[in-house]
């Protein structure tokens, strides 16, 4: 469930001072929300976040814990356990200690839990690519929140209501699965669109060139899956049934390349079947899309989906 309020000001610090940090710390400030300042192990990169944000720079981590209300640790994942350590040594009542990891649940900060902190995960759903991200932007995404949401008047909703960014909270349990989700969508979408890149790179464009001649490509899909949908944004050889255009791209693709064209295409597949499915039902109502033998619906119909299939491994 999706949530989406109002709220009041609260006192947060940041460990660590990387792109993450700094960008959180001059969006909240931008929300009004009073910063304290940031800690971390080198004073420079320290001291550039805290000019960055116009707050301070904390040579003591105590210090830190006693001016906030919420900290929030931005460090890389394996070092959060060593700063959760640390906090354990002070008094931690009333405080709330986040960090933004998405791979790692909030039980990572069972020392600052047993010492009286409220813990959580609080994962902003956005790749930083730089400290000087645009708040336009970031006043449009949404964080997922796990840890111990009491009520709705925690420190925590209270910071995310003044923000007025929307978010949704999740079990601790869920942890791997919300990351895969999130590298799926993000890291490996990266990984394809460079693979995609490197045909156009052949072709004798470079790739600020191959980037421009995509650029439109990528951004319409992606506003017509936001518009439509997944199924009603289909385009391509698969949905039509282009089994020669399938074959040739086949013989064309590097051989590290065809086994993700296979899987994807097989996907691309069921999605077509869903859509066949969809549409066959509107004038026959005994048919119901939502069974497991779908791809058997289409195949019934449809014999140059079936051929398809059957090139890309779909059947022995």
């Amino acid at each position: 469930m999706l949530y989406h309020y109002g709220g009041d000001t609260i006192r947060v610090g940041f460990i660590g001072p990387g792109k993450v940090s700094v960008s959180l710390a001059h969006y909240f400030t931008h929300k009004g929300i009073k910063l304290t300042g940031f800690y971390g192990n080198t004073v420079l990169n320290t001291q550039e976040a805290a000019n960055i944000t116009k707050s301070k720079l904390y040579y003591n981590l105590e210090d830190l814990v006693k001016k906030s209300d919420i900290l929030f640790i931005t460090t890389p994942d394996d070092i959060i356990s060593t700063i959760d350590k640390q906090l354990s040594k002070f008094d931690l009542n009333n405080k709330s200690i986040c960090h933004t990891s998405g791979s790692l649940s909030s039980n990572v900060l069972i020392n600052a839990k047993c010492y009286g902190a409220l813990t959580y995960s609080i994962h902003p759903i956005f790749a930083f690519s730089s400290k000087n991200t645009d708040l336009k932007e970031l006043e449009k995404i949404f964080f997922s929140v796990e840890g111990e949401i009491t009520n709705k008047n925690s420190e925590i909703i209270k910071l995310l209501t003044k923000l007025g960014n929307k978010y949704f909270i999740r079990s601790s349990d869920t942890s791997s699965i919300y990351h895969l989700a999130n590298v799926l969508v993000s890291n490996l979408v990266l990984s394809l669109l460079e693979i995609g890149t490197e045909y156009f790179i052949n072709l004798g464009l470079n790739e600020k060139e191959a980037l421009e001649a995509i650029y439109p490509l990528v951004k319409g899909n992606i506003q017509s899956i936001f518009d439509k949908g997944f199924v009603k944004s289909l385009t391509g050889p698969v949905v039509r049934g282009d089994i020669m255009t399938v074959k040739n791209h086949i013989l064309m693709l590097k051989e590290e390349h065809k086994d993700i064209y296979k899987v994807l295409s097989l996907n691309l597949l069921k999605l077509t079947s869903l859509k066949e499915c969809r549409d066959y039902s509107t004038t026959n109502n005994s048919v119901d899309f939502y069974q497991e033998n779908v791809l058997n619906n289409l195949f019934s119909h449809s014999k140059k989906h079936k051929d398809i299939y059957e090139v890309l491994g779909g059947i022995e």
